[in-house]
């Protein structure tokens, strides 16, 4: 029987996913297409609401990512025998050029970029908030400087 208390695993697993290469658009990591975006924006913060599917900033860009993320959750919730019912919201928050934090951005320091955090939240429809941040240093995305996954 499934429990409110494993979304915050689910968050957990949301949070690191978003921060693999798995997290792909068009081919190429989605988080520095997301930072480019936020750059462009003049914006220091992207929010993917997953239950609605929508962002902000907004941008048409990113539809295919979102669709991509929000059916990981689905997935796993379903997989939890989680129902749907249970979830209020589940948002996704890029912070990008965060202030260094030894715990989330000592490995990537030798490698360059900047600073950035992933915040993946869970409310439950009682109100309970499941929260779970993970960091890592991004470059702003760079075609010439990327490699595109193959078949695009």
């Amino acid at each position: 029987m499934a429990r409110r208390k494993q979304l915050k695993g689910i968050a957990g697993n949301l949070g690191q996913w978003c921060l693999s290469r798995s997290f792909d658009c068009e081919g190429y990591w989605a988080l520095g297409l997301l930072y480019a975006h936020a750059d462009a924006v003049n914006s220091e913060k992207i929010v993917l609401n997953l239950l609605d599917r929508t962002m902000f900033p907004e941008s048409d860009k990113f539809g295919k990512a979102l669709e991509l993320i929000s059916g990981f959750l689905n997935m796993v919730i379903k997989t939890s025998e989680i129902p749907t019912d249970w979830l209020r919201e589940a948002t996704v928050t890029f912070e990008f050029n965060s202030e260094y934090n030894h715990k989330y951005h000592r490995w990537g320091s030798g490698l360059g970029g900047k600073p950035s955090m992933c915040i993946a939240e869970i409310t439950t429809d009682l109100g309970k908030t499941y929260t779970k941040e993970y960091g890592c240093n991004v470059w702003i995305h760079n075609p010439k400087r990327e490699q595109r996954r193959g078949g695009y």
